[in-house]
């Protein structure tokens, strides 16, 4: 029992400690708070109990922050919401714990449900990092894009190129799109370069459609409270989404990969792409995707962890680095394999 205990706070602090890093005071005390609390025997113990066998990816830390903020935002706790900003708060941390652990012990059963069903958080600040690398795909085949997403959620980086990127070195997109991305980059990529999209289509055990109330909510709830910026891309992006079809069809990534690339287009550059994806995928799945690719001539974009950071690479080669939510973008002036 302790062992699970420990462990269980164990998640919690790193998540709280991440939180921090990100610039989300708020989460990152509610989280310290809630391991001090499940050590200490309360109410959070009871709302984990029977999580603790799940493997450290499965996000169960923003999974519970999430189901809280989801309860706030559909007016169901809206005590707690006088101190979440995402519903005009005051972000006070003190003042929001107490009423946090209230809720663990009043609504339990709904918290449990919803840790149920996973993590489902679509951060369209990533498409951001991955402009870069459409970028440099069209600009060396010289051809339209036709781009596939694995684990999209509610394809919303599907609609990279309907958004609008400003840098201080200059910009690209729509200048009147629903969204605007104005702090990303510390070092932009190359954005005098064209790229025109054909087709958009992706993948997920679980897609979201974030054009309905519902789909919409599921979302937000998993927005950061206390990051206002970020909630405000996310409504610009879902605005993009009721304008711009996109098919993300509920299937796993491996069969949706295979089956998508024994298709051969003459005339288009067909870039397979997933941001902080390959966590939740077991080494088999990896695996099969991974011989996909290579048969295929499709290109291969990524952005995943690595270490303290976040690589992305296209096709094996290092484009650039940035933070988990896509800001901080640095991109590399030449880029560099792994042997280099």
């Amino acid at each position: 029992m302790q062992e699970t205990t420990d462990r269980l706070a164990r998640r919690l602090r790193r998540q709280a400690a991440w939180c921090s890093e990100l610039e989300s005071p708020l989460y990152a005390s509610l989280l310290e708070s809630a391991a001090d609390d499940l050590e200490s025997g309360g109410p959070t113990g009871e709302v984990l109990e029977g999580f603790a066998d799940e493997p450290g990816t499965a996000a169960l830390a923003l999974r519970l922050l999430g189901a809280l903020h989801r309860l706030v935002l559909n007016d169901t706790l809206p005590e707690l919401a006088s101190h979440y900003p995402s519903t005009g708060g005051d972000g006070d941390p003190a003042a929001a714990w107490p009423l946090f652990r209230q809720a663990l012990v009043e609504h339990q059963t709904r918290i449990r449900e919803l840790l149920a069903s996973g993590c489902q958080t679509n951060e369209v600040g990533r498409s951001a990092a991955l402009l870069g690398g459409f970028l440099e795909a069209a600009h060396r085949t010289h051809l339209p894009l036709r781009i596939l997403e694995i684990g999209a959620s509610a394809g919303l980086n599907l609609r990279w190129d309907r958004y609008r990127y400003e840098s201080a070195a200059g910009a690209w997109g729509d200048p009147a799109s629903h969204l605007r991305f104005t702090h990303s980059f510390e070092t932009p990529p190359p954005m005098e370069r064209t790229a025109d999209v054909v087709e958009r289509k992706g993948c997920d055990l679980n897609p979201i459609d974030p054009t309905t109330e519902a789909g919409a909510l599921t979302l937000r709830s998993f927005i950061w409270a206390d990051q206002l910026s970020r909630m405000a891309q996310l409504d610009g992006a879902i605005d993009v989404a009721r304008e711009v079809p996109a098919e993300v069809e509920k299937i796993d990534a491996a069969t949706f990969v295979e089956r998508e690339l024994r298709r051969v287009d003459e005339g288009v550059c067909t870039v397979v792409f997933h941001s902080v994806f390959t966590q939740y995928v077991d080494e088999p799945g990896r695996e099969r995707i991974a011989a996909a690719l290579r048969a295929s001539p499709a290109f291969h974009l990524s952005m995943e962890p690595e270490e303290n950071t976040f690589e992305i690479r296209l096709n094996g080669e290092l484009l650039g680095t940035s933070r988990a939510h896509g800001t901080h973008v640095r991109w590399l002036t030449t880029p560099r394999r792994d042997s280099d």
